[in-house]
């Protein structure tokens, strides 16, 4: 008897912003590519932003955003059921396709080193969800003293020059370093002076807690010229080890997303 079709998996992704590229870099770890997703009836569309708007929008032949939708965004067509439900947040979309491959990835996943995302024992994924839940908090006082201290974030941040306020810059960079600094005290001894690849430790398995952490760290690179983790000698150090691993990439991988299409970054 035949396999009932599979539901309609729409993602749209802008590559070069934050939370889209933390999809992109769990598919690269993961390995997987164009054709296992399209096996799945997975469809990812380019999103540009259009500079002179400023807008975000699907790239010229692709199927528009949804309206009023960050990014990145997934719909889910029901086939059948005339039913559509959306996911919004981007560890949301990560944990669906997490349960889609079956927690494995492409074929040789396995040997780069990366089966469950999350980690491969409860240690581990413990460890993954203490640093997930640090970098979420941390990234929120992050963009509170951005958007109070830089100027070009106006057309964004839904504040009046007015309302920026340096002192509440300084206090969120304040916290934002406090975050980094526990970070860093809970991986220096393994991670930072032993070596280690992830920031959960035990072993060279890439988890989510180092694809977030990239994503911030080469998002603030590209888009603001900044050092996220500045300051912080033992998380820099970690992070320049990581841009050599293969499923990282950089500005120019991402942008060529944008401009070529995903076999950039996610080729067979």
């Amino acid at each position: 008897m035949p396999s009932p079709p599979a539901n309609k998996i729409t993602i749209w992704l802008w590559p070069t912003g934050l939370f889209p590229r933390r999809l992109i870099y769990y598919l690269r770890a993961k390995r997987i590519t164009l054709s296992a997703l399209t096996a799945h009836n997975i469809h990812l569309i380019p999103v540009i932003l259009d500079t002179a708007t400023p807008k975000l929008d699907a790239k010229e032949g692709y199927e528009k955003k949804p309206e009023g939708m960050s990014l990145p965004c997934m719909r889910v067509e029901h086939v059948g059921e005339e039913r559509i439900e959306y996911v919004h947040e981007s560890l949301a979309i990560v944990g669906f396709l997490e349960e889609v491959f079956g927690g494995t990835g492409g074929e040789d996943a396995q040997a780069q080193g990366c089966g469950n995302i999350m980690g491969s024992t409860p240690s581990q994924r413990a460890r993954t969800n203490d640093i997930l839940s640090l970098l979420a908090e941390a990234t929120v006082y992050a963009n509170i003293a951005l958007i109070h201290s830089d100027p070009t974030t106006l057309f964004w941040s839904g504040l009046t020059s007015s309302a920026m306020s340096a002192s509440t810059a300084v206090d969120a960079s304040r916290r934002f370093h406090n975050m980094l600094s526990k970070l860093e005290g809970w991986v220096e001894k393994d991670v930072i002076k032993g070596q280690m690849s992830s920031l959960s430790g035990e072993g060279s398995a890439v988890t989510l807690a180092d694809v977030v952490l990239m994503s911030s760290v080469t998002y603030a690179e590209d888009h603001n010229g900044v050092g996220w983790v500045e300051g912080h000698e033992g998380l820099t150090s970690w992070c320049e080890r990581v841009k050599g691993c293969v499923w990282w990439v950089g500005a120019e991988g991402l942008r060529g997303c944008e401009e070529s299409g995903w076999g950039a970054v996610l080729a067979e």
